[in-house]
């Protein structure tokens, strides 16, 4: 049957009518769910706003204070503020607002570019710097100093390369019969704890050390057991192939920290807490008591969220800064405050306490 041909004049006032309202429709819808009408007519293209939505769903799924953000809001300011981005790498100043709307001081941002670069160079040579690595000494003859500087790599060759270097230090002092340890934490401003832990391992001893609270509460611990770590990554397992074991198990133990003690070194000072006959000497530290999980987005970049806070092996969640079993007076001396920290540090572990 052959259709119907409508006058051009009703043809042209359905069509007029339809606009009119499904400009209504959307209108109503709009009003109904509370979003402004002008936000709507600029908001980003579909590919970009999903983008600024999957940040913000990572952000609200993971991060320690989702129960204390008001994501609706969240939402609305950072999809906003991203209305006029013509890309997906212009939307990272939004992304990086709505982090630092986390109020967790340690949430960031990597581009892309920036993670390329350490995957094919490795974080010395993408940072222009040298990876730092472990020394140690023997102190008036009978006390291993061990100190640990920060240490921030990506590929599994540098963090082998640390978690190696820690024990190869252990092995030498501790075949010099020590009486007791000492890890100088007091210049390590962070990076990644599990090449640290790893190291550490000898001296911190089988069983749970340092744990993470999540943004629900619930802890989850890494324990050390044969040479093998479970609870901190996926890919631990080959940090500690050959395992060194100290001589004398349960030395006593002091651990240095300051002021400038920050992020993982702060929770490697952390894991220490609660192992018997150990110590924190020092100052307060800077106060990043937490945990990051890079999650990757679409475009490569790398939202690395807080996600958790350190919890000792008693439970305690910490968050903030982390203040020492024997806290110092220290003064613009650099000479005096060494003084101060290991005469502390050898009356501890000549006397040492639980």
């Amino acid at each position: 049957m052959a259709s119907i041909q409508k006058p051009l004049f009703l043809q042209l006032r359905f069509k007029t009518n339809l606009y009119f309202m499904k400009k209504l429709y959307t209108f109503l819808f709009l009003l109904l769910v509370g979003i402004p009408v002008s936000s709507f007519a600029q908001s980003p293209s579909d590919s970009i706003r999903t983008y600024v939505v999957q940040a913000l769903n990572i952000m609200k799924n993971h991060s320690i204070n989702k129960q204390k953000v008001d994501w609706e809001k969240l939402y609305a300011t950072t999809l906003e503020a991203a209305k006029d981005a013509k890309t997906i790498r212009d939307t990272h100043p939004a992304i990086n607002k709505a982090l630092e709307g986390l109020k967790d001081n340690h949430s960031r941002l990597y581009p892309a570019e920036v993670i390329k670069a350490y995957k094919e160079m490795g974080g010395a040579e993408a940072s222009g710097q040298k990876l730092p690595m472990p020394t140690g000494t023997i102190v008036d003859g009978k006390y291993a100093l061990i100190t640990v500087p920060g240490f921030s790599a990506i590929t599994n060759e540098d963090q082998l390369a640390f978690v190696d270097s820690i024990q190869h230090v252990i092995r030498k002092l501790d075949a010099q019969n020590p009486k007791g340890w000492i890890i100088d934490l007091r210049q390590n401003q962070g990076g990644n704890l599990e090449p640290t832990i790893a190291g550490l391992m000898p001296i911190l001893g089988e069983g749970k050390s340092v744990g993470w609270a999540d943004g629900d509460n619930k802890i989850t611990y890494a324990n050390y057991k044969n040479g093998m770590i479970i609870g901190l990554t996926d890919s631990t397992e080959h940090f500690i192939k050959s395992p060194y074991t100290l001589k004398k198990q349960g030395q006593p133990v002091a651990v240095l920290v300051s002021g400038r003690t920050s992020s993982s070194g702060e929770m490697a000072a952390i894991s220490f807490r609660g192992r018997k006959h150990t110590k924190i000497i020092g100052t307060p530290t800077q106060g990043l008591t937490t945990s990051n999980a890079p999650r990757e987005l679409s475009d490569g970049a790398w939202l690395n969220l807080t996600d958790a806070r350190a919890a000792d092996r008693h439970g305690k969640v910490y968050g903030g800064k982390l203040t020492p079993d024997i806290e110092l007076t220290i003064t613009e001396n650099a000479s005096a405050n060494s003084y101060l920290y290991f005469n502390a540090a050898i009356k501890h572990i000549d006397k040492p306490k639980k």
